[in-house]
């Protein structure tokens, strides 16, 4: 069954707010070296659109299909399969422009904490000002930024996905990729693509 769900959008630059949504303290990875990431609480709103498709997986690969307006996409192939009935697998599509606002949120956070950045002169307040972004980004370290931005747009998607699907999961959360995977085709204002699989809680696998 197919449910359309619209979001209002307040702005067209969203301010990240604390929404009531699923935490997860455990997540695993299929290669090593995977991110180690806790889910967050926070999610931020922009206007965009796009369909996702979510398969309850289970041996008779039962097939849910759900969609609604917004840029998080996630989506199945029908060959995927997991091992557990309660285990949901998910293809997750997140637009460029979310990808660029997470990011910049991410680096606005990292050189503000920071501060002051060497070899440039601090003004009243205690803040560099007109510092080139590259260079901000090479006396941070790409790696770094890139990490935490890769793992605060994980948590908003499949947090996002949670909440306006109604889901009910356990603490487990499992990314497919490596983060060196993740990393290399990364980059802020273009899609980012990831395999999540969440954990059903039993009463809802049930249902599926």
């Amino acid at each position: 069954m197919e449910i359309a769900v619209k979001t209002l959008f307040v702005s067209m630059n969203p301010q990240l707010r604390s929404k009531e949504i699923p935490s997860w303290s455990n997540l695993a990875c299929s290669h090593r070296g995977c991110l180690s990431l806790k889910m967050g609480r926070e999610a931020c709103e922009i206007s965009a659109r796009s369909n996702h498709k979510l398969f309850a997986e289970s041996p008779a690969v039962s097939q849910v299909n759900l969609g609604f307006e917004n840029d998080v996409s996630p989506r199945s192939a029908a060959s995927d399969n997991t091992s557990d009935t309660r285990e949901l697998k998910m293809r997750v599509d997140v637009s460029g422009a979310k990808t660029q606002v997470l990011f910049d949120d991410i680096f606005s956070k990292l050189v503000a904490a920071a501060q002051p950045i060497p070899g440039f002169r601090r003004v009243k307040g205690g803040k560099t000002p007109d510092v080139p972004k590259d260079v901000l980004l090479h006396v941070l370290g790409p790696s770094k930024v890139y990490k935490k931005a890769i793992q605060k747009i994980i948590n908003y998607a499949v947090a996002e996905i949670v909440e306006e699907e109604g889901l009910k999961v356990t603490n487990n959360l499992k990314i497919e990729e490596s983060y060196e995977e993740l990393e290399a085709v990364f980059e802020p204002g273009k899609d980012f693509s990831f395999n999540a699989i969440v954990e059903l809680q039993q009463t809802q696998a049930n249902r599926c």
